[in-house]
């Protein structure tokens, strides 16, 4: 009885093919790594603006806080609860004129 065997030079596509799956299988992983890494930079992005988007109220927030503050009706209240008066002639205080250039 005869065996047909066959010839044995198809080595070489054998160790292509597995170098192509194995680069296959890596590919694969590579990709979806990268894509689920991107999906998370997109979310800490989005996390990020509502954050700034919070920030920025809160400084318009701030701001209208001081700018009532610093009202001059409010100022005037609070120099008249404090028993302050506005001096009509200030005495300010001079320099002498022989150290003025230091001041330059």
């Amino acid at each position: 009885m005869t065996f047909i065997q066959p010839p044995r030079s198809n080595n070489l596509l054998n160790k292509i093919l597995l170098f192509l799956i194995l680069g296959l299988i890596f590919g694969t992983y590579w990709l979806i790594t990268l894509y689920s890494n991107s999906v998370g930079l997109t979310h800490g992005i989005l996390d990020m603006r509502s954050q700034i988007s919070q920030i920025q109220t809160q400084n318009a927030e701030l701001k209208n806080k001081v700018f009532s503050l610093l009202d001059s009706a409010n100022l005037q209240n609070l120099a008249k609860d404090r028993q302050l008066i506005q001096e009509k002639n200030p005495q300010y205080l001079e320099v002498d004129k022989q150290w003025s250039f230091a001041s330059q």
